[in-house]
């Protein structure tokens, strides 16, 4: 791993090429902040003869040789931030500078270099003359900011650096307690003393229960005022715990926030893993499903050596080549300083990738949270919605979101505007659904800060007919206003897609680990739609007339602080209901907070299984996907973690489905003739038979999932007590909408179905999960 790790600095910091005049022209202007228009405007011809992997490996290099410049204008930057303070900085000790001393700690902290912050910080204090002294409001954010190092502290020696497979993860028994127990004894005495001086900070009381449980002593040796309680699973509701491999598979990745992509590549009928990790020189992974129930990273073979950065990423077959391509969205929250560019990935079918972003006329420069695929025109092609951060919310200028038509040769054409389709707002979530079962996919676009939009397919003779409809507020999905991810799908199975928008409430001023503890406190507040001071997610019902019903409430969901960054859903225990996984947390370090699992109960309610199947890390959860990666009949889950700081990092977790007894499933593989090759907007109705002779309908659309995480396009649908498949219905995305019926199929097996053909039954047989004795951390090059 040090020589891969050599050479990938080795091909970030060579020198730069001598660019073709047109992209060198494009990466300038943007560099000067004049903007990046004149890329859309480069010549094409000379684009398609470029080496596009190169021309953006050579672009991306050279956006983080700027940074580094002016680490000033990067929060994110910290080491290279903490070094610039330092040198400015006169001298270091006694009274004076303590402002920029203060400074300089919070820098080195949140650059990873904990012990060195928690030895500034507490010189700071002797040097004048606090150490010991009762915490007054003046000085509370100084012995805050000391509390929050020695924690991290705690977790970089106990789960960063020595990490066992459930290091983080609620309830921190076992193996996941600190063995070092200075950094969390450390953040005790200090959240304890934080507490004697103002009792009502209800985030000091939620951090020293953490703290408390990551060394033994929760909750008997808490003081009791200061207990929160429900941190331990109910006893009384059973349900198995997914155990986390990633470790024992070498899938653990060491990083910061970013997006996974999970499908079959390389078309050997196993899932792989492509994910990234944000930083603008940590470099995307690639790895292969190798046959034996283990895992190879390719990244290099694959070509992608230079490919760095990325908050998210997405998949889907652009060309129809029978192979699906990769969508890298970078820049996002970084306001003007995340013009970047996205990358496209083409996967040439020979186990390699190429960058066509500039051949294919997706080059601009923004920042891009989320994209999503879909064909809305019905021609069999798939076109991209790419959502931009645009606004005033971190002092950046316009940034329109985009809408590329795919024109079917390789090349795409923004058109938002000709179809009415003009987002200038800060986008954070995107999903194409079917609201009206029309066969026209709708766009629903997640707004921060802003009422959601949802763009109604209308239809049209021609391309330049085609129009959309802005209905959100006809149709009451506007909320909430502070939203994140988002997707359509049909949770009660009644054949209408129904909507999720997930919440993130950052602009209130308050705290998230203070609003967690108040949810588990049970310290609501009067307000509806903000029982602890930040905004509920939304569940919406489809109301099949093109209106939703608000029934967040009615399904156990209100009263839930959720801050979703990634989130994907899929079918956890194989009973036929849609279940859900949400990553959760912000920047800050104190978000110290559990990601949430959703079990659906039938379709009545949504109740959580967090802690009881050990979903509730506590580390920032980001690009989520729900698969069978050992093809035993059940899904298993994947998650990208680690937070946005450069010292925020930890390792991505897999957590291994343990298995239902007596509850069939069915995997089916889709691919379009007159519809999209890979499917995408698939319409799937099963209908089955258990052994008592009851009947129901399962309902699925083909796609990805949440719009923070990809999961595979293979349909993979829990059946239940199913016995028998009496019916296979499809209705296509194309034009036509065709529907094929099929009739009796056989339970617990893979099926691939071409558009106008049979089903064929697939031998693919389970491959059971190769797991080595210790665990294995890898890590992204520093």
């Amino acid at each position: 791993m040090q020589d891969q790790t050599m050479r990938y600095r080795s091909r970030l910091l060579r020198p730069q090429r001598v660019w073709r005049t047109a992209l060198r022209t494009c990466v300038l202007l943007v560099m000067g902040g004049v903007g990046g228009e004149a890329c859309a405007r480069a010549d094409r011809a000379d684009r398609a003869s470029h080496d596009g992997t190169s021309a953006m490996v050579d672009t991306l290099a050279g956006l983080y040789a700027r940074a580094r410049s002016h680490p000033e204008r990067y929060q994110f930057l910290n080491r290279e931030r903490a070094d610039a303070i330092e040198s400015q900085l006169p001298n270091h000790g006694g009274s004076a500078n303590v402002q920029g001393r203060l400074l300089l700690a919070r820098e080195r902290l949140l650059a990873g270099q904990s012990a060195e912050a928690i030895d500034a910080i507490e010189a700071i204090l002797r040097d004048v003359g606090l150490q010991g002294k009762r915490i007054t409001p003046e000085t509370r954010q100084v012995y805050d900011l000391l509390a929050i190092a020695y924690l991290r502290m705690g977790e970089q020696k106990n789960c960063v650096e020595n990490g066992a497979a459930n290091a983080c993860i609620l309830p921190l028994h076992g193996a996941a307690r600190h063995r070092d127990e200075t950094g969390a004894r450390g953040a005790i005495a200090q959240y304890e003393a934080l507490l004697a001086s103002d009792p009502s900070d209800l985030g000091s009381r939620w951090l020293l229960n953490i703290a408390s449980m990551a060394v033994g002593d929760y909750p008997g040796r808490v003081p009791k005022g200061f207990l929160i309680p429900r941190l331990l699973p109910d006893k009384s509701r059973p349900f198995p715990e997914y155990p986390n491999i990633a470790g024992a598979l070498g899938l653990a990745v060491n990083g910061l926030s970013g997006g996974i992509a999970v499908e079959d590549f390389n078309r050997d009928g196993l899932l792989d893993l492509f994910m990234t990790s944000w930083g603008m020189k940590d470099q995307a992974r690639l790895f292969l499903a190798d046959g034996r129930g283990g895992y190879v990273e390719k990244t290099e073979q694959a070509g992608l050596l230079g490919i760095v950065g990325g908050l998210n990423v997405t998949h889907a077959d652009f060309d129809n080549d029978g192979y699906e391509d990769l969508f890298v969205m970078r820049g996002a929250w970084l306001g003007d300083v995340g013009t970047q560019p996205n990358s496209l990935l083409h996967n040439r079918g020979d186990g390699t990738f190429e960058d066509v972003t500039i051949k294919a006329g997706l080059l601009s420069f923004h920042p891009t949270p989320t994209a999503a695929w879909a064909d809305f025109n019905g021609d069999g092609r798939l076109d991209l919605f790419v959502g931009n951060e645009s606004g005033t919310a971190l002092g950046q200028t316009a940034h329109r979101s985009e809408l590329f038509l795919n024109n079917g040769n390789g090349t795409f054409t923004e058109v938002s505007a000709k179809v009415g389709i003009d987002v200038d707002a800060f986008v954070k979530g995107a999903a194409w659904g079917d609201v009206n079962n029309d066969g026209l996919p709708d766009l629903y676009v997640s707004v921060l800060n802003a009422p959601n939009r949802l763009y109604v397919n209308l239809g049209g003779q021609s391309t330049e007919q085609w129009r959309f409809e802005e209905r959100a507020a006809a149709a009451g999905v506007q909320l909430p206003t502070a939203s994140f991810a988002t997707w359509f799908w049909d949770f009660d199975n009644d054949g209408w897609e129904d909507l999720a928008v997930l919440s993130y409430d950052i602009g209130n001023g308050q705290a998230l680990h203070d609003a967690v503890a108040r949810e588990y406190l049970g310290q609501k507040s009067q307000s509806a739609s903000q029982p602890y001071g930040v905004e509920s997610m939304r569940l919406y019902r489809n109301n099949r007339d093109g209106t939703f019903t608000d029934v967040t409430r009615a399904m156990g969901l209100a009263d839930k602080v959720i801050f979703a960054m990634g989130a994907n859903f899929g079918d956890l225990d194989n009973d036929g209901w849609l279940d859900f996984y949400v990553g959760t947390g912000n920047p800050d370090l104190r978000s110290v907070i559990p990601n949430r699992m959703f079990r659906n109960v039938q379709g009545e309610r949504f109740e959580e299984v967090t802690l009881e199947g050990g979903f509730g890390h506590i580390q920032k959860g980001h690009g989520a996907a729900f698969a069978d990666f050992d093809r035993d009949g059940d899904e298993d889950i994947y998650m990208v973690m680690g937070g946005a700081y450069q010292g925020d990092q930890f390792a991505n977790v897999l957590f291994e489905n343990p298995g239902w007894k007596n509850r069939a499933w069915v995997a089916l593989e889709l691919e379009g003739h007159t519809a999209n090759r890979p499917a995408i907007g698939a319409r799937v109705a099963v209908d089955v038979v258990d052994g008592s002779g009851r009947k129901r309908t399962l309902r699925r659309t083909v796609g990805t999932g949440g719009s923070f995480g990809a999961g595979s396009l293979q349909l993979h649908i829990g059946l239940g007590a199913a016995t028998r498949i009496e019916r296979l219905q499809i209705t296509w995305p194309d034009r036509a909408r065709t529907t094929t019926t099929y009739g009796a199929l056989e339970v617990n097996a893979y099926y691939r179905i071409v558009q106008g053909q049979a089903p064929a039954r697939l031998e693919r047989p389970p491959v059971p999960f190769r797991k080595s004795a210790g665990v294995s951390m890898v890590k992204h090059p520093m």
